[in-house]
């Protein structure tokens, strides 16, 4: 059995390693920076995979040797097997097995983390990494295999992908009792008009939907403060000095001070379904996977 495998020289867990280092960086440049020894060794030991396995898994593309159509496919071959391999491993030594969970800043913060001890306490033999990431970040890292889990919106689910409804992301615009000068009651139109707002930018959906909503009152939006997630947003809010539109998530992270909130069909445009996504190779090739997925969506369910 495996005869071919074994009757040539050149495939070892070493190898297959450094091909998802590389793959992981993008070249061999960048999965060894500054270091011309430690390229040269990276670059052979593909040169002997390739000899293996008879195709090209690298081939240089101007001073820059990349995988090719074939090395990306091994690289994704090996990392299910090691993974596999150091599941067991794992089990077998009673180690803890860990699952990679990819979200963006303020669903880590004000979600997951909070919830995750209870997980935690049903499998004690597992622990939990969180890896702050764009959306299409997440949705490329599950594809290759780099993720376990990710927290996405149902608009950017692609195809391949299993997932399960978490529920809606709902937003709320706060303003500080500081900056309200004894004003009982704010209107969103005055929030986004006279008082200094601190907005997240960076998420495109998010950016481009507050504007939609400050079109339609016929407001030129000005943020004051441009910030680069939610929970720095709050941090604003939480100065005293800013209004902002958040994920209602945030309210709870709110201790200091009374703060205004506002809500509103206004608002709605802004929701958005959460969705637990996951790769099914997953459930394949990692035990428990299938019962961690049940365990975090049963947890991390919004509302």
């Amino acid at each position: 059995m495996f005869e071919s495998l074994f009757s040539e020289r050149g495939l070892s867990l070493d190898r297959l390693k450094v091909l998802i280092e590389v793959r992981d960086a993008g070249s061999i440049a960048q999965a060894a920076p500054g270091d011309p020894v430690r390229q040269s060794q990276y670059s052979r030991q593909l040169r002997e995979l390739s000899e293996f396995f008879g195709c090209e898994v690298a081939q240089r593309k101007g001073k820059i040797l990349k995988l090719t159509a074939q090395g990306e496919r091994l690289a994704e071959l090996a990392r299910e097997q090691l993974r596999s391999l150091e599941d067991f491993r794992a089990e077998c030594r009673e180690e803890n097995v860990a699952f990679t969970i990819g979200a963006g800043d303020s669903l880590i913060q004000w979600l997951v983390i909070p919830r995750l001890g209870g997980i935690i306490e049903h499998f004690p033999g597992t622990r939990f990494a969180t890896s702050n990431l764009r959306t299409n970040e997440i949705v490329r890292q599950l594809n290759e295999g780099r993720l376990d889990f990710g927290i996405i919106r149902k608009s950017a689910m692609g195809p391949g992908l299993k997932s399960v409804s978490l529920g809606i992301v709902s937003y709320v615009a706060l303003v500080p009792d500081a900056l309200a000068r004894r004003k009982k009651k704010f209107t969103l139109h005055e929030v986004l008009s006279e008082l200094p707002l601190a907005t997240q930018t960076t998420d495109g959906q998010f950016t481009a939907g507050v504007r939609e909503i400050a079109k339609s009152l016929a407001i030129t939006l000005k943020p004051a403060l441009a910030c680069q997630s939610f929970p720095q947003t709050m941090a604003a809010v939480k100065s005293g000095r800013f209004a902002a539109i958040v994920p209602e998530l945030a309210v709870r992270d709110l201790t200091d001070g009374p703060t205004h909130r506002i809500s509103g069909e206004l608002l709605r445009p802004l929701d958005r379904e959460a969705m637990l996504a996951w790769n099914p190779r997953l459930v394949r090739i990692r035990p428990n996977a299938l019962k961690i997925s049940a365990a975090l969506h049963a947890a991390l369910r919004i509302g």
